[in-house]
């Protein structure tokens, strides 16, 4: 992310803080907060023809291999496909933890930083 604070908290947090928070205020603000299915390969499928192509993380720019010559950004092209993704990949977001999440990377616990417990002496 361009923002480091706001990088380093959110990996402080963890991702599942971070969605509970997103829920929590959807209330306030009339928002509506949706999860994708993670296995969906929206930063290597072209928005234009849907061609989907392996890419390394190292990539930033998406160019269509597929012949329709579509180049993009790699972080809009994704953007693009995770606001089209069909209605069957798109769930509600909720506070809750399903089973799936109890599985998956944004759950409690996996995604926080480990620190090392001092002793509380000062050496």
């Amino acid at each position: 992310m361009k923002n480091e604070k706001l990088s380093e908290a959110i990996s402080t947090l963890g991702l599942y803080e971070f969605r509970r928070m997103l829920t929590y205020k959807e209330a306030f603000y009339g928002t509506k907060v949706e999860l994708v299915d993670r296995w969906i390969p929206s930063s290597k499928t072209c928005s234009k023809c849907g061609s989907v192509q392996s890419m390394t993380l190292s990539e930033r720019v998406y160019i269509c291999g597929a012949g329709c010559g579509h180049k993009m950004c790699r972080d809009l092209n994704a953007a693009i496909n995770l606001n089209n993704a069909p209605n069957h990949k798109i769930r509600a977001a909720s506070a809750k933890l399903t089973p799936t999440d109890r599985l998956g990377a944004d759950s409690p616990g996996r995604s926080r930083k480990q620190t090392p417990k001092s002793s509380g002496y000062a050496i």
